[in-house]
């Protein structure tokens, strides 16, 4: 759970460690059949184990695996669950795979309560219901749990708006973009390539981690993009969201700019800008590690990393419409020509969802 997501309660679950694909199928030889095992409360943890072993590396709806993050959240989860309900009033003792009705009412009734007192946000009682659903349909019980406005008496306490009402570009901070980065440089050129990277094309932390600046060049013909347009694209493939893979534009000096230090950082043609030496979850925690020695955090300098594709977001709001986006105080435009901007920001930033790009730009303003 990030922490605009889930800060309230991070606390309150204990860390994990996800593991890795060669772990996870032994321990799928390994480990016996659930079904074999009779009911017994008082081995709840173990069975808990055996349950996460066996699904928590699955999408809970589609056939594909997710990510570290993802497994180890749910995996806080459901030892955060089983703990609550161990702790409640009615003294639940149960297997996790006797988790029924009852147990549900209990756990958001608590959420209820907890969001009435300003201490849960709409957002994090949204993950937190799509983690239980999961784990419902992991123990075989997918109808378990009922809409989840059945089991709020407030739909301001689940209901969350994507539309920001606040500006979270650099440059709504009075923070130049270009001077931090050279700060970085100084510091760590792996970083800084990637910040350039983020800045000129939107991207994502993981996916300027993970990009190979030599090899994913490639030429419009190879796009299959028609002859006209621009000569080069940047194939962005790895470290994105849902494994939606996008083709950016190298159409600005800023993009030949990052693409070219880049490359220069990169210590070969088939290496990514990240150090070498470092597995990618190690890259990972060094750029955030950067990121916080040299202030590009919310506690510091007021901005994260994030904050540049919310600034290219706005950018390419007023390329399309002429105006800066509704959060950036522009004023109201042709609906057509807004849904044509939101479109094409949405399809740059790798989102599947067009409603998302309210995030960046803020609700669309009535002429």
């Amino acid at each position: 759970m990030d922490k605009q997501r889930s800060g309230e309660h991070q606390n309150r679950f204990p860390k994990t460690t996800a593991p890795n694909d060669r772990q996870r199928r032994l321990r799928t030889y390994d480990q016996p059949a659930l079904d074999n095992i009779p009911l017994n409360p008082k081995r709840c943890g173990y069975v808990l184990q055996l349950i996460l072993q066996q699904h928590n590396w699955q999408h809970s709806s589609k056939p594909k695996g997710v990510s570290h993050k993802t497994m180890a959240e749910r995996t806080r989860f459901c030892l955060w669950l089983f703990d609550f309900l161990r702790g409640h009033p009615k003294h639940f003792k149960l297997d996790p795979c006797s988790f029924s009705g009852r147990h549900v009412e209990a756990v958001t009734r608590y959420w209820q309560d907890e969001a009435h007192a300003g201490r849960m946000s709409p957002a994090t009682i949204q993950t937190y219901f799509s983690f239980l659903k999961t784990f419902a349909g992991w123990i075989g019980k997918p109808n378990l749990l009922k809409q989840i406005q059945c089991y709020f008496d407030d739909p301001k306490l689940y209901q969350r708006s994507l539309a920001t009402g606040v500006d979270k570009s650099w440059r709504a901070k009075g923070i130049d973009a270009a001077a931090v980065i050279l700060e970085v440089e100084a510091y760590d050129v792996h970083a800084a390539a990637s910040l350039k990277l983020m800045q000129a094309f939107q991207l994502r932390f993981k996916e300027s981690v993970m990009l190979r600046p030599h090899t994913d060049v490639i030429t419009a013909g190879q796009a299959g993009k028609p002859d006209g347009g621009m000569a080069f694209y940047l194939d962005t493939h790895r470290g994105t969201k849902g494994g939606r893979a996008r083709l950016l534009p190298i159409n600005t000096d800023q993009c030949l700019a990052a693409i070219d230090y880049a490359r220069r950082v990169a210590v070969g043609i088939n290496e990514s800008v990240s150090d070498p030496r470092l597995t990618l979850q190690q890259a990972m925690r060094r750029l955030r590690y950067v990121m916080e020695r040299c202030g590009i955090t919310r506690a510091g300098l007021g901005v994260v990393p994030h904050g540049l594709r919310h600034q290219g977001a706005a950018d390419g709001y007023e390329g399309i419409t002429g105006t800066p986006p509704p959060v950036a105080g522009g004023s109201a435009v042709d609906p057509a020509l807004d849904r044509q901007a939101r479109r094409e920001i949405a399809a740059r930033l790798g989102h599947g969802r067009v409603q998302i790009v309210d995030a960046y730009c803020g609700k669309r303003k009535v002429v």
